[in-house]
């Protein structure tokens, strides 16, 4: 992958979702070390920031095209995966990075979820039509479990 690839997966990220991602990460910051940010602080943020990048550098390296990051089947094993690493895991760098990639696949599918008002592509893998109802439930589910792993990461 060459140096141009890379700057325009950077340039094409939306501002906002950067600015979130990045409060996210300062804000778990304050929860977990309040004011007394230690080395394992700044290797969160630079693993939640690389993260933050991460998939969309996956895809263009990989070519894939779509790409399986984008599927139901991928999140079901992302949750496992992860929470894994957010209450095994003692390295932060790899905490901020699973965290990062989990956030960055909720505002995927929200940002998708506004656009379409259904998250069908995320179901193609899936044989069968999946209800929207169910497609927003298993959002929700999602959200959730978001949650509850940052606030393991946390404690």
């Amino acid at each position: 992958m060459d140096v141009e690839k890379i700057k325009e997966i950077v340039r094409r990220k939306p501002m906002f979702l950067i600015l979130l991602s990045i409060g996210y990460l300062l804000l778990v910051s304050v929860l977990k070390w309040t004011v007394h940010p230690i080395l394992g602080t700044l290797l969160f943020i630079v693993g939640g920031l690389i993260g933050v990048y991460f998939l969309d550098i996956a895809e263009v390296f990989f070519h894939l095209n779509p790409s399986p990051f984008r599927s139901i089947l991928f999140e079901a094993a992302f949750i496992v995966v992860s929470l894994f690493v957010v209450t095994s895991s003692g390295s932060m760098i790899t905490n901020g990075l699973v965290l990062s990639i989990y956030l960055a696949m909720i505002l995927w599918q929200v940002g998708e979820w506004q656009v379409q008002k259904n998250l069908n592509s995320w179901y193609r893998l899936v044989a069968g039509a999946v209800s929207v109802q169910i497609q927003r439930s298993i959002l929700i589910g999602f959200v959730i479990l978001f949650i509850i792993e940052t606030y393991f990461f946390i404690r």
